[in-house]
């Protein structure tokens, strides 16, 4: 059984607990902030960068097409795929070392 999430009240709070703990075994469903109230918060924070990324255009159909199932913008969609993947990739395990 998945543990609670805790609540945060900032987002200093968060940060230590996401470098402290494997987020795969909270329940994520509970006691988090949801979806629409965290991407509040989150947008308020300067998009200061950006980049030009070409896709073949089935994939950004596809991209398109999930957020509009999400009622969320495009942009936003993508950026959480990146932030997803990230968080995954630094979770794996470090590639081991040749002897």
């Amino acid at each position: 059984m998945k543990k609670p999430l805790p609540r945060f009240t900032s987002d200093d709070e968060v940060e230590a607990f996401l470098d402290a703990n494997d987020i795969e075994d909270f329940d994520l469903a509970k006691g988090a902030l949801p979806r629409d109230e965290w991407f509040q918060r989150y947008e308020r924070f300067a998009k200061d960068s950006s980049i030009h990324l070409r896709l073949p255009s089935g994939l950004l159909d596809a991209v398109r097409a999930q957020a509009t199932k999400e009622n969320i913008p495009t942009q936003r969609l993508i950026r959480e795929y990146i932030e997803r993947g990230l968080r995954e990739r630094k979770g794996a395990a470090a590639p081991k070392k040749r002897a």
